[in-house]
């Protein structure tokens, strides 16, 4: 069985929130492309980035994009080449159901959860310089030990080695008394 590909279109779409200025630096950064290529990207017609990848591929397209602040369309590759389409006919072909919030579901086996991930950004480390280590000599807890137990074992004494058994250990315990079955009969099979 061949191996599914997928296609990856952007249209022009950011992240909410995102500054439009700052996402066409970073794609520019991802392309190594100039102001020219990146309008043609920002045209607001659907334009084929990659053909004919992987799934593993197309979510690390997806994971960079979105890192930049872009949204890409992903779509199954088709094995018949046809032109890309444009973002009107991409809409009316996709008839998928929408909540009310303006959300579409992706077609089956397709996205990652790593697009819903937030991005995190590393906490800054606290300033420990005063802060340093107690002589090795020194006890970490200096509360005043308990005092010890006094347990009387007077009366205890050591077997020679190699001598006694665990019986003695042993727990004794009373057999269980068998009910009296005496009364009881196997019937005989009736055929």
């Amino acid at each position: 069985m061949p191996q599914q590909l997928y296609d990856i279109f952007f249209s022009g779409k950011t992240v909410e929130g995102a500054d439009l200025v700052k996402v066409k630096q970073n794609l520019a950064k991802i392309f190594n492309t100039g102001s020219e290529q990146l309008e043609y990207l920002f045209s607001g017609k659907s334009v084929k980035v990659k053909n004919g990848v992987d799934q593993e591929t197309a979510i690390k397209y997806r994971v960079a994009f979105r890192n930049a602040g872009a949204l890409v369309e992903i779509q199954s590759a088709d094995p018949i080449s046809k032109p890309s389409p444009t973002t009107n006919e991409t809409q009316q072909n996709r008839q998928q159901p929408t909540d009310d919030a303006g959300m579409t579901l992706l077609p089956a086996r397709t996205g990652s959860l790593i697009d819903c991930a937030p991005i995190v950004q590393p906490a800054p480390l606290p300033d420990i310089s005063d802060l340093s280590l107690a002589s090795p000599e020194k006890p970490l807890d200096e509360s005043t030990p308990p005092p010890p137990l006094q347990i009387d074992i007077s009366n205890l004494e050591l077997s020679p080695a190699k001598t006694g058994t665990l019986e003695d250990c042993q727990i004794k315990r009373q057999p269980v008394k068998l009910p009296d079955i005496s009364q009881l009969a196997i019937a005989e099979d009736k055929e």
